[in-house]
Parts: C-alpha cells; sequence; structure tokens
C-alpha cells in the first residue's frame, strides 16, 4: 500500500525533470546550430577587406567587425555609384554625401544575405588602395 502513494510523487518528479531537460536541450541544440553560436572573428579576416551584400541589392566593401549577434559593422566604407552613363564608380562612404555620414556603417544582420573576405589582389581591394594613396 505505501508504494501507491509514492507513485503520483514521483510521476510528477519525472515530468518536472523531463520538462528542465527539453527546455536546456532545446535551446541548446537552437544555439549550436545557429550562426552564433561560431566566433565570427574566425571567419572575419582581418587583414583584408569584406563585401557585404544585403538584402535591398547593396554591396559595401570595407572592414567588417562584429559587435553583437544582431548587429556588424562596417568601416572604412566603399560602394558602386552608378552615373547617368551606365559606369559604376567605387566611392567612399561620406564623400560628397549632403547628410555627411561617418565612415562606418552599423547594420542589422537581418538585413545581409551574405558577406565574403575579398583577396588582396582583387579589382576592388586593389582600387580602394589607390584611392587611398590618392589621399
Amino acid at each position: 500500500m505505501p508504494k501507491i502513494k509514492y507513485v503520483p510523487i514521483v510521476t510528477v518528479g519525472l515530468v518536472v525533470v523531463g520538462f528542465v531537460v527539453g527546455v536546456i536541450g532545446s535551446s541548446f541544440l537552437t544555439n549550436w546550430l545557429k550562426y552564433d553560436s561560431y566566433d565570427r572573428s574566425k571567419f572575419i579576416d582581418s587583414d583584408t577587406y569584406q563585401a557585404v551584400f544585403l538584402t535591398n541589392d547593396q554591396i559595401y566593401f570595407g572592414r567588417l567587425k562584429n559587435i553583437s549577434s544582431d548587429y556588424l559593422i562596417l568601416s572604412d566604407v566603399y560602394y558602386v555609384k552608378i552615373n547617368e552613363s551606365g559606369a559604376g564608380q567605387l566611392v567612399k562612404l561620406g564623400v560628397g554625401e549632403p547628410h555627411g555620414p561617418k565612415d562606418e556603417m552599423i547594420v542589422n544582420q537581418d538585413q545581409v544575405l551574405f558577406w565574403e573576405n575579398m583577396r588582396l589582389d582583387s579589382q576592388v581591394v586593389k582600387t580602394i588602395q589607390s584611392i587611398q594613396q590618392q589621399k
């Protein structure tokens, strides 16, 4: 007879333990599968520039840093400006822009499709270096 009294207590205890393990396990699994679980600094090559492709079809070039799980910072920023004849020209952020932005962008990661480390011998990096030497 005493065994019957302990069955509900054991059952409730097992349900509580199962719930706690399930919540902790699902949280761990979710974070483990997300990009956030990786150290982005291992992917960002600080010795070169990155190309950042946004959801609005804009592409920016600069030095990428992670500042949180939701935001990236891009400094020393360049982008391609299309002139009236349809030719593209690499332009430094803040040069000739009436609103005068600083040379950095805080980018919401939800707006980033992907980003790439650029080779030092890429045409964009060579053009950036050429622009910097002209200063």
